[in-house]
C-alpha cells in the first residue's frame, strides 16, 4: 500500500483501540469523539510525503497531550502537592514539548529527551503514583517513529522494563505482590507496536524507494548529458573527417583538373594537337575525382552496409520485454526484403523511437510491429494499447521518424484517439 493510504487506515485502527486505552482512566466517549474528528478530518488530505509525517507526529503529540493530562489530572486529585510531584510532571511536559517544538526533525534532540523521559517518568512512578505506567506506552510509539535504527529497538526494551517495573512496583507498595498483567492491557501494548513498527517499515521503505528513484533520475539526467555529449562529439568527429577527405582527395583532384583545363586552353590557341595531350590529362583527373566521390560516399555508408534489421528489431524487442515488461508482437513476413543498408537503418529507428514513445507516455502493456513487401513496395505498421490522444502533437520525435522516412522515399502517417492506442503506418516507394 501506498503510505498515505496506511496512514489513514493506521488512524482508523488507532480509532477502535486507543479509546479501550482511555477507558481506563474513565475519557472513551471523549477521546473517542477527538479521534473521529481528526480521522475524519485527515482522510480527506492523507497524501504527500511530508504531511504523513507531519501528522504522524502531530498524532502522537496529541495522544501525548491527553495522557498527561488525564494521568496528572487523577495524580494531583488523589496525591497531596509537593514540590517533587510538580517539579516531575514539569519536567515531563518540558522535555516532552522540547523535541515537539522542533517537529522531531532534530535527532539529538530526539535521543536525549526520550530518555530523559523514560527516566523522570521512572522517578515519577517511584512516588508510588497509579497511571504513570502508561506514560511508557507513548514513548514507546515515539521512540519507534522518531529513533534511528538501531537505537529504537534499544528504547522499546527500555519502555518495556520501564512500564513492567513501574507496575510492578506500585503493586508492591499498595498490594504486598505483584499483579498478574491484565490481558487486555498487554494485547493493547502489543496492538500499539505492531502499528507503529509497520507503519515505521512502511516509511523506511518510501524513503529507500525515493532515494533509489532520485539516484535513477540522476544517472538517467547524467546519462542523457553523456549521450548528447557522445553525440556532439560524434558529429563533430564526422564532419571533420568528411571535411578532411573532402580536401585531401576530391579537392586535390579538382584542383589538378582546373589547372589542367587552363593549362590546356592556352595552349590549344597555339598548337592544337600539343593541346590534346592535356585534354586527356584532364579526362584521367575527372576520372580521379569522381572515383574519390564514390570512396568518400561508400565510406561514409560504410555504418550502415552491414546493418541487419529483422535481428536488430527482435533483439529490441526481446531487450524492451525483458527490462519494462512490454508484450512486443513481432510480424515479420518471411523472404528476403532486399533493403538497403540504410533503408534498414532509418525503419529500425523509426520503430525504437515508437517503442521508446510508447514507454514514455502510452502506459501500455502490448505493442505490436509489423514489416512486409516485395522489392517494390515494403509497408511497414506499429500499433500499441496504450491511453492515446485525441490531440497529435508533432515533436522531435514523430518529425524525426517522417524525416528518416521521407530520406529513403516513403510516407508515415500517425493515427490515434483516447483509450484506443497509437497507430503508425508508413510505405516506401522502391521503385523510384
Amino acid at each position: 500500500k501506498a503510505p498515505g493510504t496506511w496512514l489513514c487506515a493506521y488512524n482508523a485502527r488507532l480509532l477502535f483501540i486507543i479509546p479501550s486505552f482511555a477507558k481506563y482512566f474513565g475519557f472513551q466517549i471523549g477521546f473517542s469523539l477527538y479521534l473521529a474528528g481528526d480521522y475524519l478530518k485527515t482522510d480527506k488530505n492523507c497524501k504527500g510525503k511530508d504531511y504523513e509525517e507531519r501528522h504522524m507526529f502531530k498524532f502522537l503529540t496529541v495522544i501525548k497531550i491527553i495522557m498527561y493530562a488525564m494521568v496528572f489530572f487523577k495524580v494531583f486529585r488523589e496525591t497531596p502537592l509537593s514540590f517533587p510531584v510538580v517539579l516531575l510532571a514539569l519536567a515531563l511536559v518540558v522535555s516532552g514539548f522540547w523535541r515537539n517544538y522542533y517537529g522531531y526533525q532534530r535527532p539529538k534532540v530526539n535521543f536525549i529527551t526520550l530518555h530523559l523521559d523514560l527516566l523522570l517518568a521512572f522517578l515519577f512512578s517511584l512516588l508510588s503514583l497509579k497511571g504513570v505506567d502508561k506514560f511508557f506506552i507513548v514513548y514507546m510509539m515515539e521512540g519507534i517513529a522518531a529513533l534511528p535504527k538501531p537505537y529504537w529497538i534499544v528504547y522499546v526494551i527500555l519502555t518495556l522494563v520501564g512500564n513492567l517495573g513501574s507496575t510492578a512496583l506500585f503493586d508492591l507498595r499498595n498490594m504486598g505482590q505483584v499483579q498478574t498483567p491484565n490481558i487486555a492491557e498487554v494485547l493493547l501494548l502489543g496492538l500499539i507496536f505492531i502499528l507503529v513498527f509497520s507503519e515505521r517499515m512502511q516509511r523506511e521503505q518510501r524513503l529507500a524507494f525515493e532515494k533509489l528513484t532520485e539516484e535513477l533520475r540522476y544517472v538517467n539526467l547524467q546519462l542523457k548529458e553523456s549521450i548528447a555529449w557522445s553525440e556532439s562529439l560524434a558529429s563533430e568527429a564526422e564532419r571533420r573527417r568528411i571535411a578532411g577527405e573532402i580536401h585531401d582527395s576530391l579537392g586535390h583532384n579538382l584542383t589538378g583538373l582546373i589547372l589542367t583545363l587552363e593549362a590546356g586552353k592556352r595552349l590549344m590557341s597555339r598548337d592544337a594537337e600539343a593541346g590534346k595531350a592535356y585534354w586527356d590529362k584532364a579526362l584521367k583527373v575527372s576520372r580521379a575525382a569522381i572515383d574519390s566521390v564514390r570512396e568518400l560516399v561508400s565510406v561514409m555508408k560504410e555504418a550502415n552496409s552491414e546493418f541487419e534489421l529483422i535481428s536488430r528489431l527482435r533483439e529490441m524487442a526481446q531487450g524492451v520485454q525483458d527490462l519494462t515488461g512490454l508484450k512486443i508482437d513481432l510480424d515479420v513476413k518471411s523472404g528476403d526484403l532486399g533493403l538497403s543498408g540504410k533503408e534498414q537503418f532509418n525503419i529500425y529507428r523509426v520503430f525504437q523511437e515508437a517503442l521508446t514513445n510508447t514507454l514514455r507516455h502510452a502506459h501500455a502493456d502490448h505493442a505490436h510491429i509489423s514489416l512486409s513487401g516485395d522489392n517494390n513496395l515494403l509497408y511497414f505498421s506499429y500499433t500499441d494499447n496504450g491511453c492515446g490522444t485525441d490531440q497529435i502533437k508533432e515533436g522531435n520525435g514523430l518529425r524525426g521518424m517522417a524525416e528518416r522516412i521521407s530520406d529513403i522515399g516513403g510516407t508515415i502517417s500517425f493515427q490515434s484517439a483516447t483509450g484506443n492506442g497509437f497507430k503508425i503506418e508508413g510505405c516506401i516507394n522502391r521503385r523510384g
